[in-house]
């Protein structure tokens, strides 16, 4: 199945709550909060529900793309994308978008452990206050619920009782009043690659991100 409602959220980002494993152990967020509004919020997943809870994490402080050409022209508010080959802005795909990111430069965080610079909240928070301080927008990809935006990690690779597709992954892009970028791109490290062009189920003979990293 298909993610439903994707597309991306144009948004001034303005605090976030990050839920720790006291706090969640079990399916923790980083919400952020954006425009100003009580109820709009990025829900980022910061933990897999699969026994192997670590995430893939990508981060590239200085993204140069073709699609921050067309990002930039968006007005704020939320933008379905209906297909990846019209419109104003085409869904992204991990493995099918040409020069997102180099996929063997994943860091497979866990969610919250003791220590610094060694978990998902550690690289992820930084970030965060960075583009908040600094009054970047925001360009959120993902499936919205109304007031929300959810799903902002890879959508592909999942077993099949989950939604999977094929240009419809998550992601967090920041334009800053500097003119530079950043984005952060995010996977569980129990999804599965390569994935079936029409469907984004993982297809035989796939591994784990977690294997393909060389980190099972």
């Amino acid at each position: 199945m298909s993610i439903p409602h994707y597309g991306v959220w144009v948004a001034y980002p303005t605090h976030f709550i990050a839920q720790s494993a006291r706090q969640d152990p079990k399916s923790p967020h980083v919400y952020l909060k954006f425009d100003h509004s009580k109820e709009n919020e990025a829900a980022i997943n910061v933990k897999s529900l699969d026994r192997d809870g670590r995430l893939a994490f990508w981060f590239r402080r200085d993204f140069d793309h073709p699609i921050t050409q067309h990002l930039e022209q968006l007005n704020h508010g939320f933008h379905p994308i209906q297909s990846h080959r019209r419109g104003p802005v085409h869904g992204i795909d991990y493995l099918r978008t040409d020069g997102l990111f180099n996929p063997e430069s994943a860091k497979l965080l866990p969610h919250d452990i003791p220590g610094a610079h060694n978990d998902v909240l550690d690289n992820l928070e930084p970030i965060l206050n960075d583009a908040i301080h600094q009054r970047a927008t925001a360009y959120i990809f993902g499936s919205s619920y109304g007031t929300g935006i959810h799903d902002i990690h890879m959508n592909q690779g999942s077993f099949p009782q989950f939604d999977n597709g094929v240009y419809q992954d998550g992601a967090l892009f920041f334009r800053f009043p500097d003119g530079h970028w950043e984005a952060v791109f995010m996977a569980f490290a129990s999804q599965r690659l390569p994935t079936n062009e029409e469907t984004g189920e993982f297809v035989h003979g796939s591994k784990t991100l977690a294997q393909i990293l060389g980190d099972d």
